[in-house]
């Protein structure tokens, strides 16, 4: 039995020589070194990290695939180079794995929490540009130091040791049972489309939410969700992006919470003219908003004529068309 273990551990190192060069003991990053493995770890292409016995040389490489093999940034053809350059032996301290980022030296098997990214394996990996995505975006650049000084491989500091080093990150994944629609707007402001979350995910692998102005929910907004489902099925088009018409557009805006805020693009030599009109906004009899007389733009009348046919509809509650008048009249 022993003589067995010992000749599957022999074929495990003559299949993946690396597996032994895991590094080991000892080591303090010097602090290009340290700034290098930052940049590394949030290179979402990063592959493997090797450094030198001493702290001082580091090399890592660059793959587009799961699975990396051969090529110039191959851990092996690292190790080789990382070696040549420094004159010293030179053992993998991380490496990729699952899209996540591990601190392999001493086997401590830490694992950075993964940023909001894909494989491409599509392009080769000399051509391959990282976007800063290899970590999640609440990962600091000094909580990044604080864990590696935590872990031993940089000197602690007063300011350092101040840092708290947990990470508590809520990720939403493609199990997630809320459903939602995301609404975008494309750069010239004039074209909005929505998409419905798990079609966006099964079409472009990514999450919409990140490219969301607001996000309809299920759970939240079932009327208009309702709507939006009904019009999602309607329309042919296999892209999952679908355009929104500027009434939908304009309820979501007066009645959900926006996600992120987006400047409005005005052409060069345009002025944009707001003109005022004197009229009265008369309610009608299920509406609970006493009749109001003063000066409003042409763009709020537009705005409270469509309110008003979305409530007509039951497309709103009372409640929810008063908080819509009293927005647009404020």
């Amino acid at each position: 039995m022993k003589k067995l273990f010992s000749c599957i551990f022999f074929l495990i190192f003559l299949i993946n020589p690396a597996y032994s060069k895991v590094g080991k003991g000892n080591l303090t990053l010097s602090p290009n070194v340290l700034d290098y493995l930052i940049e590394y770890l949030r290179n979402e292409y990063g592959a493997s990290f090797v450094v030198s016995g001493d702290g001082k040389n580091a090399f890592y490489g660059i793959c587009g695939v799961k699975t990396c093999s051969g090529g110039t940034g191959h851990t092996l053809t690292l190790l080789k180079e990382c070696k040549k350059n420094s004159g010293a032996q030179c053992y993998i301290f991380a490496q990729r794995k699952n899209m996540s980022k591990v601190i392999r030296w001493n086997k401590v098997d830490y694992v950075f929490p993964k940023g909001n990214w894909n494989y491409n394996a599509s392009v080769k990996s000399k051509y391959l540009k990282g976007h800063n995505k290899g970590l999640n975006e609440s990962v600091s650049n000094d909580k990044i130091k604080a864990i590696l000084a935590n872990l031993g491989f940089i000197n602690q500091t007063p300011s350092l040791a101040a840092i708290d080093t947990n990470i508590s990150i809520i990720e939403e994944t493609n199990n997630d049972n809320r459903k939602y629609f995301c609404i975008m707007v494309a750069e010239n402001q004039d074209y909005k489309y929505f998409a419905e979350s798990k079609q966006y995910k099964k079409y472009w692998k990514k999450d919409c939410k990140k490219y969301s102005l607001y996000i309809v929910y299920k759970d939240k907004h079932p009327k208009l969700y309702k709507s939006l489902v009904w019009k999602y099925k309607n329309i042919t088009s296999l892209d999952p992006g679908k355009r929104l018409n500027e009434k939908t557009f304009l309820l979501i805006e007066n009645n959900i919470p926006m996600v992120q805020k987006v400047k409005k693009q005005i052409p060069k030599n345009v002025i944009e003219q707001k003109e005022e009109v004197e009229q009265s906004i008369v309610t009608n009899e299920t509406s609970v908003v006493p009749k109001v007389e003063k000066k409003i733009t042409k763009q709020q009348q537009n705005e409270i004529d469509q309110i008003k046919e979305m409530f007509d509809i039951g497309a709103l509650t009372k409640e929810e068309y008063d908080t819509a008048i009293k927005r647009v009249l404020n």
